[in-house]
C-alpha cells in the first residue's frame, strides 16, 4: 500500500499549513454520543478482545504473481474489525533469508478478506513465512457501507465503490487478483480519500504483467476491499 503512504504525507502537511493559518480558534466538541454509520468504533458499549484472540481467527495465504511478486490474502474471521500488520519473510533453498517486506492496515473490516502485494519481493528466494499481528482498530470501519461493482472494459478493470454511509469516508483502497485458472498470474491497487455520503471511489485498475512487463493472459479476477474507514479522533 505505497500508495497510501503518499496521500498520509500530504494529509499531513495540510494539517499541519491549517494549524498554521490565521483566524479564530476552531474547537472540536464531542456529545459522547457516536452517531457514525459505520462499524466498530472502539467505544465504551464495545467489549476490547486481545490480539491473541483475535489472532486465532484469522487465517493467511500467498500466491506469487507472473512478475514475481509476492500476494499476501488473509481473512478477519472475527465479528470486529482488526489493524493487521503483515509481515513476509523469504529464504532460499538452504534457510538463509534473502529478504523481507511488510505492509499496515486500518480497520479491516469484520469477516472480510483482503490482498496485498508485497513490493520488495526479493528476484529470487524458494520459500517464505507469512505472520499477521492484529488488534482491534480503534478507527470506523466501512466495508460493510461500501457497494462494490466493477467492469472489465478491455483495457483494464474499471471499479467503482459507493460510499452508502452518512459519513465521509477518509481512506478508501481496492485491490484486484487476476487468475489464469486457479492459478494466481496478477495483482493492482489503487486508493481514494475523503469520499462523501452517496458519493464513489472510483479506480482504474491495470491488467496483469510479466518479468519482462508483457502481458499476461487471465480468464478470472477479484476485486477486494482493503481499507475503508475514517479516522476516530
Amino acid at each position: 500500500m505505497r500508495k497510501k503512504l503518499i496521500y498520509l504525507f500530504i494529509l499531513g502537511a495540510l494539517v499541519i499549513g491549517l494549524t498554521g493559518c490565521g483566524g479564530k480558534d476552531s474547537k472540536a466538541t464531542s456529545t459522547g454520543t457516536n452517531t457514525s454509520s459505520g462499524t466498530n468504533t472502539n467505544n465504551s458499549k464495545t467489549q476490547q478482545k486481545t490480539s491473541s484472540d483475535l489472532e486465532k481467527k484469522i487465517k493467511s495465504s500467498g500466491a506469487v504473481t507472473d512478475s514475481g511478486k509476492l500476494v499476501v490474502f488473509a481473512t478477519n474471521g472475527n465479528d470486529v474489525a482488526v489493524d493487521m500488520k503483515i509481515e513476509v519473510e523469504f529464504y532460499d533453498a538452504n534457510g538463509t533469508i534473502v529478504g523481507s517486506d511488510s505492509d499496515d492496515l486500518r480497520a479491516v473490516g469484520a469477516k472480510s478478506e483482503i490482498a496485498v502485494e508485497m513490493w520488495s519481493t526479493p528476484e529470487a528466494f524458494d520459500n517464505y513465512k507469512i505472520y499477521v499481528d492484529v488488534e482491534q482498530t480503534k478507527e470506523i470501519s466501512y466495508f460493510d457501507k461500501l457497494e462494490l461493482v466493477h467492469n472489465n472494459n478491455g483495457n483494464e478493470i474499471a471499479v467503482q465503490a459507493k460510499n452508502n454511509s452518512d459519513d465521509t469516508i477518509e481512506f478508501i483502497s481496492v485491490s484486484v487478483v487476476y487468475y489464469q485458472g486457479d492459478k494466481v498470474v496478477g495483482y493492482d491497487d489503487g486508493i481514494q480519500s475523503d469520499i462523501k455520503p452517496g458519493r464513489s471511489a472510483n479506480f482504474t485498475l491495470n491488467f496483469p504483467y510479466n518479468r519482462e512487463y508483457d502481458n499476461v493472459n487471465f480468464d478470472n479476477y477479484k476485486v477486494f476491499i482493503t481499507e475503508a474507514y475514517k479516522y476516530n479522533w
